[in-house]
């Protein structure tokens, strides 16, 4: 005789067997953090930093500016000309804006003989005397594919009169398929631009 007490039994019973699948089903991959870093080539090199002769002015850096499609922690790529990929599970540790300066201002230490060597907003007291201002167009790339860095930049000196504009379009390949290789290519295109912006305040007088 089927009762009211056994078919409770085996609704419990069947609850048993699939609470396990159930709780194997909520599990989410686990996150993985990625960092810009500067590049050691670059911050080494101690050589032709400044023309001989010529005094090393103050540099400030920014205000930087951002695409709003990278206003976010994920990791931004490209799948062809138009369309977009957000990785879930693939982040940066912080805001990308934040890591770029930070690891553009390292790089140029190692390629300016520039001091200070600062970050907009100025700390209080100091007026550099000249200010790199820079629009990031583009800064994503293709698994597998491609890194690129393009940005327009100027230079502006104390009295606030650009002396200086310019774009700046870099390509690195990542050497492998993954979130590792591509934030290594972007970290080596940050270096390159570094370079493009000590080139171009070596040719400018304080």
């Amino acid at each position: 005789m089927f009762t009211r007490a056994n078919a409770l039994a085996m609704m419990l019973a069947a609850l048993a067997l699939t609470a396990p699948l159930l709780g194997g089903c909520g599990k989410s991959a686990p996150t993985r953090f990625y960092t810009l870093a500067p590049d050691p080539v670059v911050q080494d090199a101690q050589a032709d930093k400044a023309a001989p002769g010529q005094p090393c002015p103050s540099l400030g850096i920014g205000p930087v500016d951002f695409p709003p499609y990278l206003d976010r922690n994920q990791i931004v790529t490209r799948n062809g000309s138009h369309q977009m990929i957000v990785a879930d599970f693939d982040q940066w540790i912080e805001p990308l804006h934040d890591n770029f300066k930070r690891t553009l201002i390292a790089d140029l230490t190692g390629v300016t003989c520039t001091k200070p060597l600062v970050l907009f907003p100025w700390p209080a007291g100091v007026r550099p005397d000249y200010q790199v201002t820079i629009q990031v167009r583009r800064f994503d790339g293709t698994l597998g594919g491609e890194a690129v860095l393009q940005a327009d930049w100027s230079v502006i000196d104390a009295s606030g009169q650009a002396v200086a504009w310019q774009t700046s379009m870099f390509k690195e390949s990542p050497g492998g398929a993954d979130y590792t290789h591509l934030a290594s290519a972007q970290s080596r295109l940050v270096a390159r631009l570094a370079q493009d912006i000590a080139a171009k305040v070596r040719t400018l007088k304080p």
